[in-house]
Order: C-alpha cells, then structure tokens, then sequence
C-alpha cells in the first residue's frame, strides 16, 4: 500500500508538471483517448478495481501517463476535451504502445472513496480573513452576493493550471464575489499570483478553510449562493468540473 501511494504521488506530480509546461512533454491517455488534464470521472468515486497505470516512452522521448479501466466509460462531456490523434506528437505510436503496455502486468490498485467534508445546502460559515494587501473580509462582505472560494496552495500543479481560465470569470462576472485561500504567507504566495495574474481576490495566511481539504486534495472550489449557503463544490479540476462550476455561478447571478 505504502509503493502504491507513493507511485500515484508520483504519477500527480508528473501531471502536474507536465501541465505547466510551455512545451508539455506528457500527457495522459486514459482508455485510449488523449488528454490534457484527468477526466472529472476517474477522481469523483472510488478507484475502480481494474485500473491500471503506466509510464510510456518513445525512443524520440516523446513521453505520456498510461491509464485505463474497463469499467469506467467516459462521458460525452469528458470525450469533448479529449485531443485528436492527430495533434499529438508521435500520436500513433504512443497509442501502439499504449496498447502493448495495458496488456502487461502493469500496476493495478484500488482506493476507497474520500467523503466531502462539506454538503450543499450547509450555511457558509462566519470567517474574517486578510488579503495579500492587508484587507480584511468578512461574512458582511458577501451578505446578498454570490460568492465563489478557491483553495490552493504553490505547490499543487492542477490549481496553478487552471487560475488562468478562473480569472476569465471574475472578467465576465464582475458582480460576484471570487476569492482564493491559501495557507501560506503572502511572500509565497505572490510569487504565483503575480506570475499567472490570477485576479480573485487572494486571501492569505488562511487555515480556516484547510480543514474542508482533508484526504480530498487540493483544489477545492465552493460556490455560495445570494442567501448564504454552499450552493456546489468540487474537489480537484477538471473541464467538465470548471464548466458545471461556472454554470452554476451563472445560474445564481
């Protein structure tokens, strides 16, 4: 149990990397299709018991994450941002090998399902938290708002990965309330913040919130409606995830 935790660690740090390269090295192929991030699907239940995983290379070092699961069938949202075959380099022949690799005694491991620490229809909280600049915010701040919460952390690929396509939301919906929290200082914190321009408003030094993470994972974003209470939340990211997030703001507005 110990190796299996450590390769996922692994294999999430990999993803994570690879995302925020300019030039990507990786990818994921995930029961033959291609993509760029997790499809929502693999994280939002238990691992299933036949999945396997592997690493695949080329002899040109084209590299890519191997992933597939007989019983898990992708979703036609999930196969919306899959990537054509032909916008992969060396596309076929990490498919060839793909194929060969998923046929080995790869590594097969099963994980129990995490249960959310928060539950729609819960009333938010009080808190009063200080944003990078010093300011303070509070319940009152958003009283009769629409609200969304990012947690985050420098570390986590996935959440730098997807700031920039958040702040597209504060652009186009300026009348509600986009905060981020992080638990670490504010001199950490910037480093990311000013490098991707992420424009919530940036809550620093917060560990109110941590506590929602728990074996989750990070990013957790949770969006609260005009009365008060948690209206959606989702674990991790993903298209499919940011989409039902946003349409849920939408909806509220």
């Amino acid at each position: 149990m110990k190796f299996i935790r450590l390769f996922i660690l692994s294999v999430a740090l990999l993803i994570g990397t690879a995302a925020h390269a300019e030039k990507p090295e990786r990818i994921i192929i995930f029961n033959g299709y291609y993509f760029n991030e997790l499809p929502a699907v693999i994280k939002s239940h238990s691992t299933p018991h036949d999945m396997k995983m592997f690493f695949i290379e080329t002899p040109n070092a084209t590299k890519a994450i191997g992933m597939c699961s007989p019983s898990v069938e992708l979703s036609e949202d999930a196969l919306r941002y899959s990537i054509p075959v032909e916008n992969v380099p060396e596309g076929e022949e990490l498919l060839r090998r793909y194929n060969e690799k998923k046929n080995e005694n790869s590594i097969n491991f099963t994980l129990s399902a995490t249960k959310p620490l928060i539950n729609v229809g819960d009333k938010f909280p009080k808190f009063s938290a200080t944003d990078i600049n010093g300011k303070t915010w509070t319940n009152a701040d958003i009283e009769g708002k629409v609200m969304a919460l990012n947690l985050w952390f420098t570390g986590c690929g996935p959440c730098r990965k997807e700031m920039p396509e958040l702040s597209t939301w504060k652009d186009e919906m300026p009348d509600v309330m986009f905060f981020s929290s992080t638990y670490e200082a504010p001199e950490i914190a910037r480093q990311v913040l000013d490098k991707v321009n992420f424009n919530w408003i940036p809550l620093v030094n917060d560990t109110q919130f941590k506590e929602w993470i728990g074996r989750n994972g990070y990013p957790l974003t949770i969006i609260v409606d005009k009365s008060g209470k948690i209206a959606a939340f989702e674990y991790g990211t993903s298209p499919e995830q940011r989409d039902a997030l946003k349409n849920k703001i939408l909806q509220l507005r």
